[in-house]
């Protein structure tokens, strides 16, 4: 079995960022705009937040290491 690389796992973290993101974003809007109760309480959208930020730090470092590489893979071949 391969090991995945740091492209794919950045990609799935940044997309489970912006999930988690959504599922925050669809608590405010029933709660604001729409007038339903909202299902998350203060302390739930907070660790919903940091969860969502959580995936996409992790997600750019994991990109961004997989472009030094590349970056390092291109420099030491010759033109």
């Amino acid at each position: 079995m391969e090991r995945p690389t740091a492209r794919s796992v950045g990609n799935t973290a940044l997309w489970l960022s912006l999930l988690v993101f959504g599922i925050y974003f669809l608590n405010v809007l029933l709660g604001g705009p729409l007038g339903h109760k909202p299902w998350m309480s203060d302390v739930t959208e907070m660790l919903t937040l940091f969860v969502a930020v959580t995936f996409f730090v992790a997600g750019t470092l994991a990109r961004e290491r997989q472009a030094q590489n590349d970056a390092s893979t291109d420099s030491g071949r010759p033109d």
